[in-house]
């Protein structure tokens, strides 16, 4: 085939390379004196007519990678040319990648904040519209203002802070405009944060400005009188309703602040108050009698009573020898949670930071091995020890337990630990119960948590029924661990961590979540046996998910409850719980509201796994507490969990597993007309 190129005739302008002739002679189709009309030059005759500017050249486009003229290409240039498109076109469209590009991500921003979030509100109000008033209420609804609120929330909290800022400024200069004007920034910061500005100020005993005597009041008339109460008790019903669930009070953020200084005073407290010293004095030497008179008729008259059973559940209760008050209690403003704690003699050391943390009733029940205390030396230093922390908790009460049936001195088999629990609640006099270890510290708001939540929930109840009784419910309190890179040995190495660091155990909510980021705290033995506190849902506790939607009660009115436990991730589930202990109603007899301890169980393992299953198969329902928590301090292992572990040598845990797997058997055969038990979740 012969090319169109060597078709050319020789002479041809096209073969040479150049167009047109000139008297035979081929000649370039322009000539230098008439320069070509480029990009950017001037009008024809002047000085820049042949000159050309790349920058205005139409082919000059980054898309193509640099200049392009024209002249040298016709064709293309007539096919295709950028300055064609418009910007967008060129930018997201010139390409076939780019074009692909720009298309999925249109489509993505489409169905991602179009389509799902339309098609979600159509779903939602289908599903609401086509049930009835009575369910209504309980749909999750989707909320564009509710997430639009809390996008905007951090703004609108430093907005009203500011506000608030602003007003205490311009409220302390209008104190008195004549000498107050101008008033200096110190005092001015001083004034709006006292306790701020006198950080680093050595706090000093201040003496008490004596109390001025106040007037006697008239007494009212009977019928006034009634009224004013009627009032008053009303009010304060309605503030304590109204109280936000899960925020902490001033009261809380009071006791939490109170607690570094009284750790302090204890610590350096002065040796040269002689009045001090003789109150204190004085004060262990009533501890110490009452002690040694408990002791010494225990040891007299050993208790023989059978055990405390699931059998034996019924008449346990009927002749219960509990301490409830008779009159009984008048709720919700008489609510009020005790705090029963078993411990052997080497643990009672950590009494002392629990002490500080809970203000309200404790229960220490504390056990005594007869060899230990038939001996008047040793006798003498065990009560010691006992007296020197509870003569510093006034709100304690210390109950020993005189054991005899151990075999030697030092065999810790055979503690019992379910008759010391029961023992402890036949001492609460109050509303509601919180059973826990010794090892468990507090939170510092822990009680006044528990006390606000279960006022809410009568509340609650009490809209529907107004003689209701206290609601059946378990509390579970979130329970965390202190991690330590090398665990102490002995007691003394374990004390050193607080003497040490102050902080060491989380105060209130932010510090635990601190510790958890830094990981120096972890979910309760989470590392070893992780269903035990697993269906609590920890890492959702952490962020803050403590409340169920807004539904509506039987008045039409709005609430929120805090987080129920639907299912259970494992039957080991054992968490600490509050629960309702003291009728409320007025008896000659008074009986608890939830069972005891089986007394069968004894050492370690399963004795509190069992009593969670009871209240579960009773038809018990378990919710979560928010905000407030327990946490493990480190201390040495203790010789009872150590002959758990030694399976070869002692039978203690092939007996728990074998009691439990039979206890599991009788608690459906009690319950069995109880509908609404907790199930166990499924493995999908």
């Amino acid at each position: 085939m012969i090319s169109r190129w060597r078709q050319r005739k020789p002479n041809s302008p096209r073969a040479n390379g150049r167009h047109g002739t000139n008297g035979g002679t081929s000649v370039p189709m322009h000539t230098p004196t008439q320069p070509r009309k480029m990009y950017g030059g001037g009008p024809p005759g002047s000085p820049r007519y042949g000159a050309h500017d790349p920058m205005q050249s139409p082919c000059n486009s980054f898309l193509l990678g640099g200049n392009f003229y024209a002249g040298n290409d016709r064709r293309r240039r007539r096919t295709f040319h950028p300055r064609q498109r418009t910007l967008w076109h060129r930018v997201f469209f010139s390409t076939p990648g780019r074009f692909v590009a720009t298309t999925l991500l249109a489509l993505y921003i489409s169905w991602r904040f179009a389509i799902v979030p339309v098609a979600h509100s159509i779903l939602e109000w289908g599903r609401y519209l086509s049930l009835d008033e009575a369910n209504a209420p309980s749909v999750p609804m989707a909320d564009d203002h509710k997430i639009r609120a809390d996008f905007l929330k951090p703004v609108k909290t430093l907005r009203h802070n500011a506000k608030i800022l602003n007003d205490r400024i311009d409220e302390l200069r209008r104190v008195d405009t004549k000498s107050k004007t101008g008033m200096k920034r110190q005092e001015l910061i001083k004034g709006i944060a006292p306790k701020w500005f006198d950080r680093n100020h050595v706090a000093q005993d201040k003496p008490k400005p004596k109390l001025q005597p106040k007037e006697e009041a008239k007494p009212l008339p009977p019928k006034k009188r009634k009224v004013k109460d009627r009032a008053k008790k009303a009010h304060v019903g309605a503030a304590s309703q109204k109280k936000e669930k899960g925020q902490t009070t001033k009261k809380h953020e009071g006791a939490a602040s109170n607690i570094p200084q009284l750790r302090r005073k204890r610590k350096d407290k002065p040796q040269t108050d002689q009045r001090a010293l003789s109150e204190a004095s004085s004060t262990q030497t009533k501890l110490h009698e009452t002690l040694l008179r408990q002791i010494q008729q225990q040891l007299d008259s050993p208790s023989v009573s059978s055990p405390r059973t699931l059998q034996t559940l019924a008449k346990d209760v009927k002749h219960s020898p509990n301490s409830c008050p008779k009159e009984g209690f008048s709720l919700p403003l008489d609510v009020s949670v005790t705090l029963v704690i078993q411990c052997s003699l080497d643990r009672v050391w950590l009494l002392a930071e629990t002490c500080l943390r809970w203000p309200d009733p404790i229960v220490l029940v504390v056990y005594l091995p007869s060899q230990t205390v038939r001996d008047p030396t040793n006798r003498s230093s065990v009560l010691d020890s006992i007296t020197r922390i509870a003569a510093e908790c006034p709100q304690m009460t210390v109950l020993p337990h005189v054991h005899g049936t151990a075999k030697a001195d030092g065999d810790s088999s055979a503690y019992p630990v379910n008759v010391m629990r029961n023992r402890g609640l036949d001492a609460v006099k109050t509303s509601h119960v919180l059973i826990m270890d010794v090892d468990l510290i507090p939170s510092a708001d822990l009680s006044h948590v528990v006390k606000d939540n279960v006022m809410d929930e009568i509340a609650m109840a009490r809209r529907s029924d107004r003689t209701a009784e206290s609601p059946m419910h378990a509390i579970v309190v979130p329970a965390f661990e202190r991690k330590v890179d090398q665990p102490c040995s002995d007691i003394e190495s374990c004390k050193r961590y607080l003497q040490k660091d102050p902080k060491f155990l989380p105060l209130l909510f932010n510090d635990l979540k601190e510790c958890v980021d830094d990981e120096d705290c972890i979910v309760f033995q989470s590392d070893m046996n992780w269903e035990g506190h697993h269906t609590t849902q920890s890492k959702k506790w952490l962020k803050k998910r403590w409340y169920e939607g807004p539904t509506k009660g039987s008045d039409g009115a709005t609430v929120r409850t805090i987080r129920q436990i639907e299912c259970f991730d494992s039957l080991r589930y054992e968490p600490y719980v509050a629960i309702p202990w003291c009728p409320s109603s007025a008896s000659p007899n008074p009986q608890p509201l939830t069972p005891y301890y089986d007394e069968r169980f004894y050492g370690y393992g399963k004795n509190k796994i069992q009593h969670i299953s009871h209240l579960r198969f009773r038809g018990v329902p378990f919710s979560v507490l928010p905000q407030a928590f327990t946490v493990h301090h480190p201390h040495p292992e203790s010789g009872v969990k150590q002959v758990w572990n030694d399976r070869k040598k002692n039978a203690l845990h092939q007996n728990m597993d074998q009691l439990y797997q039979a206890y599991m058997k009788e608690l459906p055969k009690k319950y069995s007309q109880v509908d609404r038990i907790v199930p166990q979740c499924d493995d999908d």
